[in-house]
């Protein structure tokens, strides 16, 4: 069953042929790794099953002989480099952020994150929360702290900062995604998964498309090549991050094409996507 959310089929379908369909079906995809995790998790001492990610994630996990079969299962496939990652190209990725600084933070507080908030669907999660104004400087600061970690030499990298607070973010999605489930209250065959694939696969979008888009409209130049090379840097984050390697673009072009469809089958913003747009743009004020 395709949820509700999807809309506008029927001329996305027209416009983009199959690929509608497959990428539909990933709103019914979560993170079978990350959530077997948070499982095993459950069943240890408050505290410790986060303990033991924090420490296989900083040593790696043949560090950690105590950790559970989930987590050896989980770490073995982050801390492989699939052939397609090329080092220079993530380096020259993440010049490119860090050549616009103030500017590049600007753009993800002042577009990326708000372009999150229009998903009428995918922004739920969020809104499960209950403080929505609340927790609007935290969700900012949080941001800025993980992109700054990334845009570090090696930032991604087994073991570095990057890399463990990516994988941090990507266990608190499925204990997010666990707790909505488990609540009751999430709509299925409206929304599809709480932070499910499509959603994910989004979301890197929002950190690579979206910030390259929103840096030229201010002036900066950015040619294909430093798109391209950006875009790579966010490829290695969201296979980090638990994206399925066929919703990652491999280039500046494949981004596009991706937001395209997204863009196409989403529903307008809802009065979700107001509050939490208020919330961010009244945290400079305050």
């Amino acid at each position: 069953m395709i949820p509700s959310r999807f809309v506008g089929a029927d001329a996305a379908r027209a416009r983009f042929g199959a690929r509608v369909d497959r990428l539909a079906t990933f709103l019914s995809e979560s993170d079978p790794l990350a959530d077997a995790v948070v499982l095993a998790c459950a069943g240890l001492p408050p505290g410790e099953g986060f303990r033991l990610f924090s420490e296989c994630a900083a040593k790696g996990v043949a560090a950690v002989p105590q950790a559970p079969d989930a987590l050896r299962a989980f770490f073995h496939d982050t801390e492989q480099t699939p052939a397609w990652v090329d080092p220079d190209r993530v380096e020259r990725g993440r010049r490119v952020f860090l050549r616009y600084g103030p500017l590049a933070g600007i753009v993800l507080g002042g577009r990326s994150l708000i372009l999150g908030y229009v998903s009428p669907a995918g922004n739920k999660p969020l809104v499960f929360s209950g403080r929505l104004a609340a927790q609007a400087p935290r969700r900012l600061a949080e941001t800025g702290r993980f992109v700054q970690a990334i845009a570090e030499p090696r930032g991604t990298e087994v073991g570095r900062e990057g890399y463990q607070i990516t994988l941090k973010v990507r266990f608190m999605h499925a204990q997010v995604r666990r707790m909505i489930e488990l609540s009751g209250k999430w709509r299925p065959a409206e929304w599809g998964r709480p932070i499910n694939q499509h959603d994910m696969a989004g979301t890197t979008l929002l950190f690579s498309l979206a910030v390259i888009d929103g840096l030229r409209s201010l002036g900066a130049r950015i040619d294909r090549q430093e798109a391209d090379d950006y875009v790579h840097l966010w490829r290695v984050i969201g296979r980090l991050m638990g994206v399925s390697a066929e919703l990652l673009p491999a280039c500046e072009a494949d981004a596009v094409a991706l937001a395209e469809v997204i863009a196409a089958t989403q529903a307008p913003p809802d009065d979700d996507a107001r509050a939490l747009t208020s919330a961010l743009l009244r945290v400079p004020h305050e």
